[in-house]
C-alpha cells in the first residue's frame, strides 16, 4: 500500500477540546478495541540542552549514527492500516539540519500525504526560521515548560551537562523560547506546553501557567505527574495527596478560556476513595478541561529511526525493546505485545467513564497492591454495559 498525497490533508478537524487526536479512547469508539493508531519517532539523539527531568537524557550523544533507510521506514508505515497521529521527538528534533533534511521532513511529508495528524516534541529554543519552514506539516508542537524560576531553566535545563555553556547563552535560550511559542502561536500553530507535577514546579504553577497563556500564548497547557525514572531520580515526586492538592489548586487559579489537559492522571473511577471521586468529578464538570488516557502500550509505539528498536514508550526500560522493524510488521509487534501478562495485568475498560486504568508506571509507584482487572468486573457490575 503506497499513500500518495489526498484530500485527507486538508480536512483534518482543527484540534480542539473536542478533538484530540491522541486520546486513546478515540480507538475504543471507532474499534471496540485497542489498536495501533499512533507511532513515535525518536529522530535524534542530540540537543542543545540536557534537562534534569528528560526522559531520554541518559542516551543522549554529541553524534548521531546513520538512520535507517527511510523506505523501510515507509514500508513499516504502510502496513499500518488505522494509522492516525504521528510524534517526532529526540533529542531536539530541529536541533540537526542532517536530521532535519534526511529524517525530519521526509516523515512529515509523509504523515502530511496520508491526512495523519503530527506532533513535535521540540524546546523551542532554536532560531525561529527552523520552525516556520516545517509550519504547514504541524499539528501541534509541544513543549515542556518547568520553569518556576530563570534560575531552574539555567540549572535543571542544563542539569546533565558536563561542559555548561555561560549563563548570558542559557538566558538567550531562554528568551527565544517564549519568543518563539508566542509568535508561532499568533501565526497559527497550535502550541501545548506540557508541565510536570514534581517537588520542583509545585510552588509555582500559578506563575507557570500565566507565563504559559499570557507570554508564550499557548493554546494548551498539559499537566503530567512525573513518575520516578533513571531520567527524574534527582526531582522529588509528590504523593497521592499532594498531587490533589496541587490539581485542585491549578483549577482554582487557572485560565478558564484555555483548554488544560490532566495525562497520566493516577485517579481513577474504580478507587473508592472521597478525595478522588470529588477531584474526579471536579475535572469532568469543569470548563475546558480534558483527562487523556495515557497512550503508551495501549495505541502507541515508539521506533527509533537509528536501531529499528522499538518500545514501548514510557516504559520501555521497564521491558526493554519488543522488537526491531528490520524483522517485524509494527501492527504484529503490537498485538503480541497486548497478549503479553504486563499488557493483560494493566489494559482494563471501564466504559461508564470512558477510562482505560493505569500504565506500569502509575501502577507500580501508587497502586502496587492493586488489581485494576478485577477493578474492571466489579465496574461493570456496577454499571452494566449496554
Amino acid at each position: 500500500m503506497t499513500y500518495q498525497k489526498s484530500l485527507l490533508s486538508s480536512i483534518k478537524k482543527p484540534i480542539s477540546i473536542f478533538n484530540d487526536p491522541w486520546e486513546t479512547y478515540n480507538d475504543i469508539q471507532e474499534h471496540n478495541a485497542l489498536t495501533l493508531s499512533n507511532i513515535e519517532f525518536t529522530t535524534t539523539n542530540l540537543c542543545n540542552m540536557r534537562c534534569s527531568h528528560c526522559a531520554v537524557g541518559y542516551t543522549l550523544q554529541t553524534a548521531d549514527p546513520s538512520p535507517l533507510p527511510m523506505d523501510l521506514i515507509y514500508r513499516r508505515l504502510d502496513e499500518i492500516p488505522n494509522l492516525k497521529t504521528m510524534s517526532i521527538t529526540g533529542g531536539e528534533p530541529m536541533f540537526s539540519k542532517k536530521s532535519i533534511k534526511n529524517v525530519v521532513k521526509p516523515l512529515l511529508k509523509y504523515a502530511y500525504d496520508r491526512g495523519i495528524y503530527v506532533q513535535m516534541n521540540s524546546n523551542l529554543t532554536l532560531p525561529i526560521d527552523r520552525y516556520l519552514d516545517i509550519a504547514e506539516y504541524i499539528d501541534v508542537m509541544h513543549i515542556s515548560h518547568n520553569w518556576g524560576t530563570i534560575d531552574e531553566f539555567t540549572e535543571v535545563g542544563f542539569g546533565a551537562m558536563e561542559k555548561q555553556p555561560p549563563l548570558k547563552a542559557k538566558l538567550r535560550l531562554y528568551d527565544q523560547m517564549l519568543s518563539n511559542a508566542r509568535t508561532l502561536s499568533e501565526q497559527g500553530m497550535f502550541i501545548s506546553a506540557e508541565t510536570m507535577l514534581n517537588k520542583s514546579t509545585r510552588p509555582y504553577l500559578n506563575k507557570i501557567h500565566n507565563e504559559i497563556v499570557n507570554d508564550m500564548k499557548c493554546q494548551r497547557h498539559e499537566i503530567h505527574p512525573m513518575y520516578p525514572s533513571d531520567f527524574a531520580s534527582q526531582l522529588e515526586v509528590l504523593s497521592l495527596t499532594e498531587i490533589k492538592e496541587a490539581i485542585h489548586h491549578l483549577l482554582d487559579i487557572r485560565h478558564p478560556d484555555i483548554w488544560m489537559l490532566f495525562g497520566t492522571l493516577p485517579i481513577y473511577p474504580c478507587i473508592t476513595n472521597e478525595d478522588d471521586q470529588a477531584l474526579l468529578h471536579r475535572l469532568r464538570n469543569s470548563k475546558n478541561i480534558t483527562m487523556r488516557n495515557d497512550p503508551d502500550g495501549r495505541n502507541r509505539l515508539n521506533v527509533n529511526v537509528f536501531s529499528g528498536n522499538i518500545i514501548v514508550t514510557d516504559f520501555g526500560d521497564e521491558n526493554g525493546a519488543l522488537s526491531n522493524i528490520k524483522n517485524d510488521k509494527l501492527t504484529d509487534v503490537f498485538n503480541a505485545w497486548l497478549k503479553t501478562p504486563l499488557a493483560q495485568s494493566l489494559n482494563c475498560h471501564c466504559p461508564k467513564f470512558n477510562c482505560l486504568g493505569p500504565n506500569v508506571l502509575v501502577k507500580n509507584m501508587y497502586y502496587p497492591d492493586t488489581n485494576f482487572k478485577q477493578n474492571e468486573i466489579d465496574m461493570h457490575r456496577l454499571y452494566p454495559m449496554h
